[in-house]
């Protein structure tokens, strides 16, 4: 019974009070899933895919999966591609966009990213399948499927040893029915991302919290603790404000291909029926030009420590008779 009660609330919370935002508890590898100001971060050319699963062995729960593919055009620019797919009950949804970012450079190392995002969500109801008490519910008596249009606006912030991120990753409110549609910005949804580094070549400790919120709706929020060793290896424990616990690992596999796994399990009064969540993710870059376990060898440094961001006609010819574009070079780090 509790189940059902879970998939109705699912069903009905989608379907009258808007779209549904996804989140990720390794969304700190693929930050511009829902930021489009974060993408191609750690490389020149970037893909992340994640796969999540949520109360595993209950028909209808929620399935989410999202793509980010990132291109780097220079220092100051980048484009990206984002797809995903999300599933609760017989609502589905599938988004498919583009991304563009621009970046301001400052001494130390650090950065500000504005980045925008324009796309076409497919909802698709599959209402005619439904198993419902009264036979031949009218309600229920067929599906549908409608394409909109969507955007995403974010911002940046990047430095050796901290990053903040804001967003708002669909600036429509896309609904079957209802008076609220198209560009409300009472309804929209919020996402705040930060984090810290510390630590050395042997260990680095990453504490990150990203929170999501909006009117008349409670905040939501996970935080993670990322443990890594040789800049390799990690071990991830964490806390999602739905009252479950975070587990995980990742493994830097070579130095273009990063794989990590994570669970959550909940801890309240539905745990009996709720079950785990587990979460995968694949990421490639070519190469990844700096880790983010080795946050402080961040690209656009110096051989003096300095920013790179030197725009004047004569740098940037020096940099290219090197050989080197914009002074570094592509050694993996």
């Amino acid at each position: 019974m509790m189940r059902i009660v879970c998939i109705a609330v699912l069903f009905f919370s989608t379907t009258l009070f808007g779209q549904n935002t996804m989140r990720f508890s390794q969304i700190n590898f693929a930050q511009g899933v829902n930021n489009p100001a974060s993408i191609a971060i750690d490389g020149s050319i970037m893909a992340d895919l994640i796969f999540r699963n949520q109360w595993f062995g209950i028909e209808g729960a929620p399935t989410s999966a999202a793509f980010n593919g990132q291109y780097e055009f220079n220092q100051s620019m980048a484009a990206g591609l984002t797809m995903s797919y999300d599933r609760i009950g017989v609502n589905q949804t599938t988004s498919v966009g583009g991304q563009y970012a621009y970046r301001l450079h400052f001494e130390n190392s650090r950065s500000l990213a504005f980045g925008i995002g324009l796309g076409i969500d497919n909802q698709v109801s599959h209402l005619a399948g439904s198993q419902t008490t009264q036979i031949n519910d009218p309600a229920f008596a067929t599906s549908y499927s409608k394409v909109f249009f969507n955007g995403s606006f974010g911002v940046f912030y990047n430095s050796p040893k901290f990053y903040i991120g804001g967003s708002i990753p669909q600036l429509f409110q896309n609904t079957r029915t209802g008076a609220e549609l198209g560009f409300q910005p009472p309804r929209w949804h919020y996402y705040l991302s930060t984090g810290f580094y510390f630590g050395n070549e042997r260990y680095t400790f990453n504490p990150h919290i990203q929170v999501k919120g909006g009117a008349n709706m409670p905040l939501q929020g996970d935080l993670v603790l990322r443990n890594t060793f040789i800049n390799r290896f990690s071990i991830v424990l964490g806390y999602r404000s739905e009252n479950s616990i975070i587990a995980g690992f990742d493994v830097l596999i070579t130095p273009m291909v990063r794989a990590g796994y994570s669970f959550n399990y909940d801890v309240g009064s539905l745990s009996r029926v709720k079950g785990a969540s587990n979460e995968l993710y694949i990421g490639l870059a070519f190469p990844y030009r700096s880790d983010r376990e080795d946050f402080g060898n961040k690209r656009y440094i110096g051989r003096k420590g300095g920013s790179l961001s030197d725009y004047s006609r004569n740098s940037r010819k020096k940099h290219f008779r090197r050989g080197r574009r914009y002074g570094r070079n592509n050694k993996y780090r």
